[in-house]
């Protein structure tokens, strides 16, 4: 019998039963319930803190040259307290605070649908972090500080839930993102499944130009036995549940392979009066885990694919450093309806394209409509990273369309470039099952991510946004049939 993972109508029914149409969000009311909002951090309120250094200096190194993979990285690379932290905080960290009427509101370093801020950071760190007790910690940005959950070295038992992955088992410190669903699903409901993906893509995008601004060789795995990882962090996999793990820096192995995990006792703190579970996203969560290790070597890769494609930066426009650029970042909220270069789109194309080292091969496809560059004619275009080329799918002014395909927001109506990133359903469910869902839509986040840090470095602004889910496949068919609409990320000149 087939495991839940290769019952793939599982992953089918989830999205139909989410697509987005102009009848469903308007037969569908939701209302918000303020007094009943989850608080945004996760607080375990008996374990023990480490302040983490709070005079970061982050990388000045441009963030074209950090998106794209081509900075000079060292396996052997140290790993100090120092260094952790600037990963850390470039992932998750808050980067400013606004007071709007009596409340205020805490952004972070990369974008999340809502501002709701779904994904917790959790850190197994080994013997080779320098200024670090080797141990398993959560990442608290409210205080930038790390929360002990165990002590020792954990990266066996990390290494065995991906089927002893060399990457994982020699690495110097392993970050697992989780999600907490309510978070999100309190504005979103089912659909936020998806949404809590994008999240972890948008701070992987983070995550892995601050690795490489540091030099310390990085690789996401999304394939692992889940339960194993959701006792060693000690969560349920319902209410939350581990997304993606990356592996920092390489190092020496952990000394005792076999690792018996005992239950985590560690109390939080519940995020509101109540949470509401949402069936669809629970039976979606469940049919994608995989059982054990034999599950993980039947569809993970054996193959490390190894990051962005080779461009030449010469051609691009000079950018921020990426410490400037993150510090920097938001949410557009309304465009300019003017032009950016044909420079400024190939270069936010670029280096946003590629593929980061990990044990999926690519998955999705770029289409964008362009509503107003200089030097390319407005249009509907499917963007192909090996040939670094626009290929036009029909010409025209579709200023009106882009901005009813992303629910009548003026924001893809205005905006220079709207990003729409897609992936054939079935390819993705035969080459992983229902895990293929997850990681089309981490992928589609990543990409989305590095979009949104290369338009803020070149000075322009951009914002992620949903959609209409079949009259997106329609506008970009024939090209596009059979494929299912993951992110739209609009591009363009702040107003």
């Amino acid at each position: 019998m087939d495991s839940p993972n290769r019952q793939t109508q599982a992953a089918r029914l989830y999205h139909d039963v989410t697509k987005h149409s102009y009848t469903s969000v308007r037969s569908g009311a939701h209302y918000l319930d303020w007094d009943n909002r989850p608080f945004p951090f996760k607080i375990y309120p008996h374990a023990a803190a480490l302040a983490l250094p709070r005079n970061l200096n982050l990388s000045s190194m441009p963030t074209l040259q950090a998106l794209s993979g081509r900075a000079q990285v060292d396996p052997q690379t140290p790993l100090d307290l120092q260094r952790l932290t600037r990963v850390l905080f470039c992932a998750g960290g808050l980067t400013r605070k606004r007071k709007v009427g009596a409340e205020y509101y805490h952004f972070r370093a990369a974008p999340s649908a809502g501002a709701l801020y779904p994904i917790e950071i959790y850190l197994a760190g080994g013997p080779d972090v320098e200024g670090l007790e080797p141990g398993l910690y959560h990442f608290s940005p409210a205080d930038l500080k790390l929360r002990g959950l165990r002590r020792g070295d954990w990266r066996a038992a990390l290494a065995r839930a991906c089927a002893m992955r060399p990457s994982v088992a020699q690495a110097r410190a392993i970050v697992i993102l989780s999600a907490i669903f309510w978070r999100s699903a309190w504005k979103y409901q089912a659909r936020c499944y998806r949404y809590c993906f994008w999240d972890a893509g948008t701070m992987l995008a983070n995550l892995l130009a601050a690795a490489d601004a540091e030099g310390l060789e990085a690789e996401v795995i999304v394939n692992f036995a889940d339960a194993e990882i959701e006792r060693l962090i000690g969560v349920d996999g319902e209410r939350e549940g581990p997304l993606c793990i990356v592996a920092l820096g390489r190092g020496a192995p952990p000394e005792r392979e076999e690792v018996e995990v005992p239950q985590l006792e560690m109390e939080t703190v519940p995020l509101s009066m109540e949470e509401k579970s949402y069936p669809d996203l629970v039976r979606m969560h469940r049919a994608s885990k995989l059982s054990g290790v034999d599950e993980v070597l039947a569809i993970a890769t054996g193959q490390v694919h190894p990051g962005a494609i080779e461009v030449s930066r010469s051609a691009w426009p000079a950018g921020s450093g990426l410490g400037e650029t993150i510090l920097r970042r938001g949410s557009t909220r309304r465009f300019a309806q003017e032009a950016i270069s044909a420079e400024e789109l190939t270069a936010i194309l670029e280096s946003s394209s590629g593929h980061p080292r990990c044990d999926f091969a690519p998955l999705g496809d770029t289409y964008l409509i362009v509503n107003a560059v200089s030097g390319v004619a407005s249009g509907a275009y499917y963007y192909s990273p090996t040939r670094r080329a626009l290929e036009l799918l029909k010409a025209g002014d579709f200023r009106a369309e882009a901005g009813y395909l992303c629910l009548e927001q003026p924001l893809g109506a205005d905006c220079s470039a709207l990003l729409c990133y897609m992936a054939s359903f079935e390819h993705l469910l035969d080459a992983l099952g229902n895990r293929g869902y997850r990681a089309a839509q981490l992928e589609a986040g990543l990409h989305g991510g590095r979009a949104y840090l290369a338009a803020y470095a070149l000075g322009r602004g951009a914002t992620g946004l949903t959609f209409y889910d079949d009259d997106t496949v329609e506008f970009f068919s024939p090209h596009a049939a059979g494929k299912i609409p993951l992110l739209m990320v609009a591009i363009g000149v702040p107003a």
